[in-house]
């Protein structure tokens, strides 16, 4: 007999004891369970009993609902005790359990785990941000072996970001959560079996390599690609490894060439050369993680070997220089290891044929550890290629050198000593993203000026321990590095701010660039309150204010809200724009500390201007108004 729909209601039954009893209607799962005896009820008079009593409990209102309820669980674990199997024999095994470890179960209170419970076994938006919040907040709560398996049955979830912040938070836990992982486990499913394997391997590497032989043994084609993919931790594995090369086929048998590159024996190195030389772009990224140094050496073979062919080649077409280009930055990618290249030698022979991804390799060494070599380098190549390292000798004098000195070698990039005019029309040309220039040498100073601001919007003013700190992302990993500077001159506020009022209509609220100078406020610095204000006011004139605006400007303290209904619209040619205007700013007024009596005079013009054109009635105005004059005050509009 199948016990499993027995099984399940009595997992449920425990989930509302964990939860509350008063939340069963809203329980899909336990309906599900429930409606699977359905089809026991005729077998036998105990499952319809089970059967009739679930839905009893489901669906009653009484006051005794308790009772049921510990009654029908008292029934279930009756009627699989009568069921179960007992043993018996001379090899009897140890039975894995995390009973009795450290933390197995806590005393966690009903209004700790309703809310992350439901995050875990519910639907719809909102529940990432939970189980993040508790995962930050709360993370020994996840200790008790309850919530552990909510995290594994979660990994099934329909929402990719679930399970995938689940999987990275299993990979933290030590052995004791390995049982709970194979438990149930099917080495034929799809994600959440593929995202067991991958937890269970990160914990335990080689001491399940029986493990992985099953899933690839007994498993999907996925579960095979991901169970290889795990045999690189036990050297022992060369044989079957090389075994599975000969009777696997097709992305199969590429895995099982990949792991050859974890074992350190001859045969590995072959067979690995007669797979590599085949299709050496298409494999070339298996050697990014490898710690093997016959497989390091192997790779700067073939890169030293590249590198010397290229320099002989003569690249005709513009589709040989793209396909050079797109081989030298596969190269790129997995030589920016430092097992690998030690001495940056291949980006200096390799820049000429894919400059942009040889200089974003270089912007990231000077961030991540800023040494001479790198510098050498970057002095090298400057000389050599002048004018195209301005990014990278930026990045470095902003990290070693003093504020002023900073200031003084690379301020001229940025329009220091142009007038408003010129400064306006260069960060036109870098908030719109236009074309540059077809003059050359006006190209040139719109560049360079993009690529300074590009690095100093990089940059964060850290209010609490008042220093910058500049951000970059890793491209190893994606992280975000942050790098603590020397300072930041003052005098680079002066150029920002030097633009003209109708300019503000370029920050619109999709561009990152209003938020990231926003990241640059130093409110220490004597007029940088009003000057941000200024600045910021005006944006909101010219386009929907937003909660983080007015968060922003009271933080600055600005209090000056003149015009703030119509902004900077024209009413006549624009009159719906007013409407969607002044409906937004309905969201936020509370939040806006505008007077009243500035905020009744806003209205009555609008009123003045709808007489005159005819082309707008704005309802939500005139209740504000009648609300104003009965005296109700802004904040409770």
């Amino acid at each position: 007999m199948n016990l499993e729909p027995l099984y399940e209601l009595k997992n449920r039954l425990e989930n509302v004891a964990m939860v509350g009893i008063n939340l069963v209607k809203d329980d899909f799962r336990l309906q599900r369970a429930v409606d699977q005896m359905k089809g026991y009820a005729s077998a036998a008079k105990v499952f319809k009993q089970i059967y009739e009593m679930g839905q009893k409990l489901i669906e009653g209102d009484e006051e005794d609902k308790c009772d049921l309820f510990l009654d029908l669980l008292a029934l279930l674990d009756a009627v699989l005790c009568t069921q179960a199997t007992t043993y018996s024999g001379d090899n009897l095994q140890k039975i894995e359990t995390t009973a009795g470890k450290e933390n197995f179960y806590q005393e966690l209170h009903y209004s700790e785990l309703s809310q992350i419970v439901s995050a875990f076994t519910g639907t719809g938006g909102g529940r990432l941000a939970i189980i993040e919040n508790a995962f930050e907040t709360s993370p020994e709560m996840f200790d008790d072996f309850r919530l552990k398996s909510y995290m594994i049955d979660g990994l099934s979830d329909k929402y990719s970001g679930i399970a995938d912040r689940i999987t990275r938070e299993l990979k933290k836990k030590d052995k004791d959560i390995v049982p709970l992982l194979k438990d149930g486990f099917n080495p034929q499913g799809k994600r959440e079996m593929i995202a067991r394997l991958d937890i269970i391997g990160a914990i335990c590497k080689e001491d399940e390599n029986d493990f992985y032989k099953y899933c690839i043994e007994n498993g999907s084609k996925e579960m095979k690609e991901n169970a290889i993919s795990e045999l690189k931790y036990c050297q022992d594995n060369i044989d079957y490894i090389l075994d599975l090369i000969k009777t696997e086929k097709g992305s199969v048998k590429n895995k099982a060439y990949v792991s050859l590159l974890w074992m350190n024996d001859s045969r590995a190195e072959k067979e690995w050369d007669k797979f590599f030389k085949k299709k050496p772009f298409d494999n070339i990224y298996s050697f990014q993680f490898t710690n093997q140094q016959w497989a390091i050496d192997y790779l700067n073979n073939f890169i030293k070997e590249y590198i010397v062919e290229l320099k002989n080649k003569t690249l005709k077409t513009a589709e040989e220089r793209r396909a050079v280009e797109s081989e030298v930055a596969k190269i790129c990618s997995v030589s920016f290891n430092k097992e690998i290249n030690k001495n940056l030698d291949y980006y200096r022979e390799l820049y000429p044929y894919n400059k942009d991804e040889i200089k974003r390799i270089l912007s990231y060494y000077i961030v991540a550890n800023l040494n001479k070599e790198i510098i050498d380098l970057i002095k090298e190549l400057s000389k050599k290629y002048e004018g195209e390292f301005l990014e990278q000798e930026f990045l470095i004098s902003l990290i070693k050198d003093k504020p002023e000195t900073t200031y003084k070698n690379f301020s001229k990039f940025a329009g220091a000593g142009k007038d408003e005019k010129g400064i306006k029309k260069l960060f036109h040309i870098f908030f719109a993203n236009n074309k540059l220039s077809k003059n050359k040498e006006e190209a040139k100073i719109q560049e360079d000026f993009s690529t300074l601001f590009n690095v100093i919007f990089h940059i964060h003013y850290d209010e609490e321990n008042k220093e910058y700190i500049l951000y970059w992302q890793n491209i190893n990993d994606y992280s975000v590095m942050k790098i603590k500077l020397n300072g930041f001159d003052k005098k680079w506020y002066n150029i920002i701010f030097n633009i003209e009022d109708d300019f503000y209509e370029n920050w619109n609220y999709y561009s990152s660039y209003h938020r990231d100078l926003k990241n640059l406020y130093n409110p220490d610095i004597k007029g940088m309150k009003e000057k941000y204000g200024a600045f910021y006011y005006n944006i909101i004139l010219s386009r929907i204010p937003y909660n983080d605006d007015i968060a922003f400007l009271n933080k600055l303290g600005w209090t000056d809200y003149k015009d703030f209904l119509k902004g900077k619209i024209d009413i006549e040619k624009n009159a719906p724009k007013l409407h969607n205007r002044v409906r937004s700013i309905g969201y936020i007024l509370n939040e806006v500390p505008i007077s009243e009596s500035e905020l009744i005079k806003q209205i009555e013009e609008l009123f003045e201007m709808d007489k005159k054109t005819k082309r707008m009635s704005i309802n939500l105005c005139e209740k504000w108004l009648e609300k104003l004059n009965n005296g109700m005050k802004v904040k409770e509009l």
